[in-house]
């Protein structure tokens, strides 16, 4: 899903949109979380008590370790089931390894942004470039697999308030709940109500151009796909314009989608709880690799559901510094303090830090052909017809 982190814009030339990625929130995004997790992992290894020398070589147990090596992919390969059954319905013919690689674009990217659901324009991408899937059937996907992602966390929070009684925050808990609500509030809105959004996006348009005394920036706009010879239905500025195509085109796909996908769209929320729990089960081999025996699996999990659901829109890059800090709190009954840092670079490194390395590297991949492609020196991001969002011959 498209995050502030990271803009997918339009890029406002004769009627054509591009996808495209901005290098310098990239980059920004990127040295905030190298520069956060470099922090709290000194932090971490500097109050390490001074007898204290972390887990032993003796203590490890390998045949944890291999049980995490097993359940390391199941969380890329559920997610890249989930696009992969949506594009059934909205774009078939999209290869199951082209999901992978843009599930794994998507957490790479959303590494560089704040909360973890800003790796979209990543798999947007990687979707475009590698299965030809337009722009904005590629943003309908992602959308819907991450409204299975919400129903999973959903789910989750609720286990963790009512059966668990883990969460006792009620400020912590009550800003994730909203969060989602604002979120799914605003996928249902487009999805049901274009015609109202456009109206007030136009309008606003049209009172900021009047504002800069620039109407002549104020075009008119036909529905994407419909004869332009007739009268206008609105007037707004090209920004706006293919923002609001988006919408439209969204609408679309999202009916298709409920006509032909509805069992569909209930395997992608169980493949969501799937992956989901797979993440929260990493953390106990992680730490019964390294020789902690505290904690019954189910305490561990438990705990983690709640972790997830807390940390899942933390405002920083990739969580970087609030994930760490919430897991040494949460686990702090449960691994000592001498291996709590080891626990969690461990922990990290396979939920967050291998996908998101196979993830820029897919995306790297991608970029480089769609360039050569194109030839070096013309934009990256192909340009796609404003009357369908498709790509151009």
């Amino acid at each position: 899903m498209a995050g502030s982190g990271v803009a997918i814009g339009v890029t406002p030339s004769s009627g054509t949109t591009s996808p495209s990625m901005s290098q310098g929130r990239l980059l920004a995004g990127g040295l905030a979380f190298v520069g956060l997790t470099v922090a709290v992992f000194w932090w971490l290894f500097n109050r390490v008590p001074g007898e204290d020398t972390g887990p032993l070589l003796a203590d490890l147990r390998w045949g944890y370790f291999l049980l995490l090596l097993l359940v390391l992919p199941v969380e890329s390969v559920t997610a890249a089931a989930r696009i992969w059954l949506v594009l059934r319905v909205l774009h078939p013919g999209v290869s199951f390894w082209t999901c992978l690689q843009s599930e794994l674009a998507n957490i790479g990217v959303s590494l560089l942004t704040p909360s973890q659901s800003g790796g979209g324009p990543g798999q947007i991408y990687v979707l475009n470039r590698r299965g030809g899937v337009c722009f904005a059937t590629g943003l309908t996907a992602t959308l819907i697999s991450f409204m299975g992602t919400m129903v999973g966390l959903l789910l989750l929070g609720l286990y963790s308030l009512v059966v668990a009684g883990v969460a006792t925050n009620g400020f912590l808990y009550l800003t994730p709940v909203w969060t989602l609500t604002a979120i799914a509030a605003a996928l249902l809105l487009g999805a049901t109500w274009p015609d109202r959004c456009r109206i007030g996006l136009a309008r606003l348009s049209r009172t900021v151009w009047r504002v800069l005394r620039r109407p002549e920036s104020v075009v008119d706009w036909w529905p994407p796909g419909t004869d332009r010879m007739g009268p206008a239905v609105d007037r707004m500025d090209a920004w706006t314009a293919r923002l609001v195509d988006l919408l439209y085109t969204y609408r679309e796909d999202i009916g298709r989608f409920l006509r032909h996908g509805k069992a569909c769209f209930v395997a992608v929320c169980l493949l969501s709880v799937s992956f989901l729990l797979a993440r929260a089960l990493m953390p106990y081999l992680c730490a019964r690799f390294l020789g902690v025996e505290g904690g019954t699996l189910r305490h561990i999990l438990e705990v983690q559901m709640a972790l997830i659901f807390l940390v899942f829109f933390a405002p920083t890059p990739g969580g970087a510094g609030i994930a760490e800090a919430a897991s040494l709190s949460i686990m702090g009954d449960i691994v000592p303090p001498g291996v709590a840092p080891y626990y969690n670079l461990l922990w990290r490194v396979s939920t967050a830090y291998l996908a998101a390395l196979a993830g820029f590297l897919c995306l790297g991949r991608a970029v480089i052909q769609g360039a050569a492609r194109n030839g070096w020196g013309r934009p990256l991001a192909a340009a796609m017809p404003r009357t369908n969002g498709g790509l151009l011959p």
